[in-house]
């Protein structure tokens, strides 16, 4: 048993792969030898599909068009043709960073990732499985990571001992007692973020949170 687990999530691999031509594959691990890969969710997923996938796993504000933008220009094989996809909507900079052509990419090819390497159902396992195996009583679960779909599982699993959005996951007795199934985790503190002194040192710790949570005795 551990005293401390620390998961820094959403691997540094694929953030920068937009900036150089390549296959349009996305695998890794066990799954680089099989399963599909980005060009394949590109080139064969409908529309509605895609938008589904940028919008819930990249948060893109502007998913239908981009979806769109991408079914009218298949096929597409390469990153650099992806890339030129998204760029017949997006601007190439824009007054708000969020919705220029960097920070949009950055979102599809993210969402593409998480979709091609099942990283969702992977993190399920992590923390509903793994890591309350590992930790002993009194133990810390210490979760950095970089996109809200991974924040929302982190503080959801601290929360509620799930990843399920269950109704009356919080169920109390008439004192007020909680009278749930028992929970693994008990969130410790509030979110950290990174100062503005740590951004400008390292400026992808600005999308970065830290939250830490306290192995309970179930």
């Amino acid at each position: 048993m551990l005293r401390y687990v620390l998961c820094a999530l959403c691997l540094s691999i694929f953030h920068h792969a937009a900036q150089k031509d390549g296959p349009l594959d996305m695998r890794m691990g066990q799954n680089a030898m099989s399963g599909l890969t980005a060009a394949d969710i590109c080139n064969e997923f409908d529309q509605m599909e895609l938008q589904k996938i940028f919008s819930k796993y990249g948060d893109e504000p502007r998913a239908k068009t981009v979806a769109k933008a991408i079914v009218s220009n298949r096929p597409l094989s390469t990153t650099k043709e992806l890339v030129d996809a998204i760029a017949t909507v997006t601007p190439s900079y824009a007054k708000q960073k969020r919705k220029g052509l960097t920070a949009t990419c950055a979102r599809v090819f993210q969402s593409l990732r998480i979709i091609v390497n099942a990283e969702d159902k992977v993190l399920d396992r992590v923390f509903s499985k793994v890591c309350p195996t590992l930790i002993h009583k009194g133990g810390r679960l210490v979760v950095m990571s970089y996109h809200s779909m991974e924040d929302r599982a982190t503080k959801r699993i601290m929360r509620d001992g799930t990843l399920e959005r269950t109704k009356n996951v919080d169920q109390r007795d008439i004192y007020g007692n909680y009278a749930g199934p028992p929970k693994p985790f008990r969130p410790v503190g509030k979110r950290q973020k990174a100062r503005k002194e740590e951004v400008e040192v390292n400026p992808r710790a600005r999308s970065a949170v830290l939250r830490v949570a306290e192995r309970l005795d179930s």
